[in-house]
C-alpha cells in the first residue's frame, strides 16, 4: 500500500473519532474533482449534489453509522464503481473515479469504524494524484497529498469545541481540492 508507514501505524492506533477526522479530510480534497468534472452534466447533477451532502455528513460527528451505510450503497450504484472490462484511460473518468472511490471508504469507515477502510481511502488519494504527477510534469500532487495525511492524523476531533481547528483544516482541504480541480483541467484542454 501506497500510504505511509508511520500515518498508518499512528491510524491504527487512533480513537474512531480521530479516524473520522481523517477520512472527512481525505474526501474534501477530493470532492471538488468530482463536482468539477461531473456536476456540469445535468444527468449527473444529482450525483454531484449528493457527493456534497456525503463530504458535510462526514464531518458531523452526530451523524448515525446507518446512514453512511445507506450512502456506500448509493456510491456502489455509481457508474464510476460499476464493474467493467475496460480499462480506465480518459481523464475525466479516472479521476472521477477515484473521487468516488475515495468518498465510498471514506463512508465505509463510518459506516463501520474499520481503520482498514481508512487507510483505503487514504489510498486512492495518493494513487489519483500520483498518476496526476505522472501526467503533469513538475506536479507534485502526490508529495502535497502524503503531506496532507500527515497533518490529518494530528488534526482535533470532530465536534464543537474544535470547530475553529476543523474549519482551518476543512479551509486547507478545500484549497486543495481546487488546486487539483485546475490541474486536472488543464489535461483536459490539452
Amino acid at each position: 500500500m501506497v500510504v505511509d508507514e508511520a500515518v498508518a501505524a499512528t491510524l491504527r492506533e487512533q480513537s474512531q473519532d480521530q479516524v473520522a477526522t481523517f477520512v472527512a479530510s481525505c474526501a474534501e480534497r477530493m470532492v471538488q474533482v468530482f463536482t468539477g468534472l461531473c456536476g456540469d452534466d445535468p444527468a449527473r447533477s444529482g450525483d454531484a449534489d449528493f457527493i456534497v451532502r456525503v463530504v458535510e455528513d462526514l464531518w458531523n460527528p452526530g451523524i448515525p453509522a446507518e446512514s453512511f451505510q445507506r450512502y456506500v450503497v448509493s456510491l456502489e450504484g455509481f457508474q464510476e464503481l460499476e464493474p467493467s472490462d475496460e480499462e480506465l484511460v480518459e481523464v475525466r473518468g479516472i479521476y472521477s473515479f477515484y473521487s468516488v472511490l475515495a468518498l465510498r471508504y471514506a463512508a465505509l469507515y463510518r459506516s463501520n469504524a474499520d481503520t482498514e477502510d481508512a487507510l483505503k481511502c487514504a489510498h486512492a488519494c495518493l494513487t489519483s494524484m500520483g498518476q496526476l504527477d505522472q501526467n503533469l510534469p513538475g506536479a507534485e500532487f502526490f508529495a502535497q497529498e502524503a503531506e496532507s495525511q500527515r497533518r490529518a492524523i494530528f488534526a482535533p476531533l470532530l465536534g464543537v469545541l474544535s470547530a475553529g481547528l476543523i474549519s482551518q483544516l476543512r479551509e486547507g482541504d478545500r484549497t486543495a481540492s481546487r488546486e487539483r480541480l485546475v490541474a486536472i483541467k488543464s489535461r483536459l484542454a490539452s
